[in-house]
């Protein structure tokens, strides 16, 4: 089944439209995420095989947090995208 480009925006608009301002924040913030991660791959490029584990470490996460803590954080962002998932349907 073929699904048109207007549909999709229409059903959009409607769930929007419906949303809190809370979980509108929410929503952006999401597609302000997804819209810098595409902005950072790079089609075409090759990959290498990583030769040292230091190679993939990020330094991202504060050095006073606990790992508990990330590990905590990380499951509450996957709720949330799951949560925010469910409520676009």
């Amino acid at each position: 089944m073929k699904v048109s480009t207007a549909s999709v925006k229409d059903d959009l608009l409607s769930v929007v439209d419906e949303l809190s301002a809370d979980r509108m924040a929410k929503v952006l913030e999401f597609a302000l995420f997804k819209k810098a991660r595409q902005a950072q791959q790079h089609p075409g490029s090759l990959t290498r095989p990583v030769r040292r584990l230091e190679d993939l470490w990020g330094d991202f996460w504060p050095k006073d947090e606990s790992v508990d803590d990330f590990i905590s954080t990380v499951r509450r962002w996957r709720r949330e995208d799951v949560t925010l998932h469910k409520d676009l349907r």
